[in-house]
């Protein structure tokens, strides 16, 4: 029994002929020739490793390790091969974080970072999965270092699962354009039945993948969405998916000899329930296996729409300007002197995991904990993976007003550029004046979602008594909450600076 971990008293009954034979322990380090690597946890104790390869470049793979209690066999998980399906990166990171009982489980949620980010299916250089029939030392390709990463992985564990989001529906004949022998959706694509290794034994592809397809569909209670087992016969000269024998599947089963299922979910629904189907998915895999976490991942589409939705929540960036820490929260704009520096320091999410900054023409796909010195009009952008969630314009600090003058509640208060102005909901707010003192009739200040003159809105606030009734919330930053505006401060029609208003 090719590649199971020495020690784990583990036998494989879906090889044709059982048996143990001597390999490495699955607590050993990964040790990889050519690939730079950060351990960033190898605690043992913990029972879980996460590993970073090529770190601080767009091909950046994080890979997770989590070891059972007890021994049992291990199975390699891969999300994120092809850019533009995020039901499977979204899914794989749910299972990095488990506490396992018994067997163990690794986990790559972003294979293919640089087709994330940029969602779509390709990635620097082509379809990654069609690049496993590759010779490891190429040096035309870019992203052969990634799959030669891929295949040491693959190496390492007994069971191989890549998840995927297809068109439509897989069925074995022809039920109409969206359902038949070509599509890829709800189905458990192997590339033969059986398996006959050089050494007599047989792996049993299509009995592994029927099981998992009746624990899958036992727990999906509408047909139309049930998985079928989809086998693309992926080595006969008949083949209709001939293009499947560079995947990574048909290595991991050819050249590795291990059972591997690519877990193909439609992409005709909505991205909760995507996940909800893989994690579905996942579970019965683990389940079949013995593999046994000490809670899976929920499988309710709602919830997960929830999470997910938690996941996006980003409130602020914490950046360092001139050894001063300060935090930019959504809407704001970041002011600076000409050569003055910009260190992004971190992002005020619910999780880490997924999160990229992106500094606009500075060549880096991530500009988390790096240091920018400023020289013209610039721009952030905030991704969950590819999806952009927030943007924060740089612009020159020659600009920069010096405060704004207001009267809370009968208080007279001076208030710098990009700091917030508390307001009480019952409480009262009139906008004075800006310093330094400005030719009136060039400088407007104007709160977004206040009329100040009700006949005829010119933009300046500036004389009004305001209170949190007189503000239109569809105007507010944090819509539908409706707690928080921006006061634009502007010479001439150049904005020179801005202050927020937060009710509290």
């Amino acid at each position: 029994q090719k590649g199971c971990p020495e020690g784990t008293g583990y036998s494989n009954p879906f090889f044709h002929k059982r048996g143990v034979p001597k390999g490495r322990s699955i607590l050993t380090p990964f040790l990889i020739k050519g690939v730079a690597t950060k351990l960033t946890g190898y605690l043992i104790k913990s029972r879980r490793r996460v590993e970073e390869f090529f770190p601080g470049t767009n091909q950046e793979v994080k890979v997770y390790s989590i070891f059972g209690k007890r021994k049992g066999p291990t199975l390699l998980v891969f999300g994120g091969i092809q850019g533009d399906e995020p039901g499977g990166y979204l899914a794989a990171d749910r299972y990095v974080g488990l506490n396992l009982k018994k067997g163990n489980l690794i986990v790559v949620p972003r294979l293919n970072l640089a087709a994330i980010l940029a969602q779509k299916r390709e990635g620097l250089t082509g379809d990654m999965n069609r690049k496993f029939a590759l010779p490891k030392n190429i040096q035309q390709d870019p992203d052969i270092k990634v799959v030669n990463l891929a295949r040491d992985l693959i190496a390492n564990a007994d069971y191989i699962l890549n998840l995927h989001q297809g068109s439509g529906f897989y069925s074995p004949i022809w039920i109409n354009h969206q359902r038949n022998p070509l599509r890829w959706g709800q189905c458990n694509v192997i590339d033969a039945f059986v398996f006959d290794l050089p050494n007599g034994e047989r792996l049993e592809l299509e009995s592994f993948a029927q099981n998992v397809v009746r624990r899958i569909n036992s727990k999906i209670q509408d047909e139309n969405y049930h998985f079928l087992v989809n086998n693309t016969n992926t080595g006969d000269k008949k083949s209709l998916h001939k293009e499947q024998r560079k995947s990574l599947t048909y290595y991991a089963l050819t050249q590795k000899h291990k059972i591997a299922l690519g877990i193909e979910v439609t992409k005709k629904c909505s991205s909760p329930q995507a996940v909800a189907y893989l994690s579905i998915a996942i579970n019965s895999v683990l389940k079949e296996l013995g593999i046994a976490p000490e809670e899976f991942p929920g499988e309710d589409p709602d919830s997960i729409a929830e999470e997910l939705k938690k996941n996006e929540k980003f409130s602020g960036l914490k950046v360092k300007i001139n050894g001063c820490e300060k935090l930019i929260i959504p809407g704001q704009n970041i002011f600076l002197k000409i050569g003055e520096p910009l260190q992004i320091l971190n992002l005020e999410t619910e999780k880490s995991r997924g999160w990229y900054v992106n500094l606009v023409n500075s060549g880096s796909y991530n500009a988390l904990g790096q240091t920018y010195w400023f020289t013209k009009d610039n721009k952030l952008l905030i991704h969950k993976d590819g999806k952009l969630i927030a943007s924060f314009e740089i612009m020159p600090r020659s600009y920069l007003l010096g405060s704004l003058e207001v009267n809370l509640d009968g208080r007279v208060c001076r208030f710098h550029n990009q700091e917030t102005i508390l307001l009480p909901k019952n409480g009262r707010l009139r906008i004075l004046k800006v310093y330094p003192e400005k030719d009136k009739n060039k400088v407007k200040v104007n709160l977004k979602g206040f009329i100040g003159n009700k006949g005829y809105n010119d933009g300046e606030d500036s004389g009004y008594v305001i209170s949190a009734d007189d503000l239109i919330p569809k105007y507010a930053l944090d819509y539908p909450e409706n707690t928080f505006y921006r006061i634009e401060i502007s010479e001439q029609g150049n904005l020179v600076g801005e202050v927020f208003l937060k009710l509290t």
